[in-house]
């Protein structure tokens, strides 16, 4: 997300991914996870980024997971 250009090649692995997701005025809009250099990056739709080192990755992640977790058990309990 630095502005720099990545130059892929046939054998290049996949650096960055596209998400939905919505603004701050809940309008759809577009998510940006990329991967260089050993970080991540991630840029919401109201271009607004951060970006994680090597050792905040591992810490997002578990949040992230246990995130999905009890998202996945709150679906759960709403249902009839």
């Amino acid at each position: 997300m630095d502005g720099d250009i990545s130059v892929l090649t046939q054998n290049s692995p996949r650096r960055e991914w596209l998400v939905r997701c919505y603004d701050s005025n809940l309008r759809l809009g577009v998510c940006a996870v990329e991967a260089n250099n050993g970080e991540i990056s991630i840029a919401g739709p109201d271009d607004e980024f951060f970006t994680l080192s090597q050792h905040d990755i591992v810490a997002f992640q578990s949040a992230l997971n246990a995130a999905i977790t009890q998202a996945a058990q709150d679906i759960e309990a709403a249902k009839p």
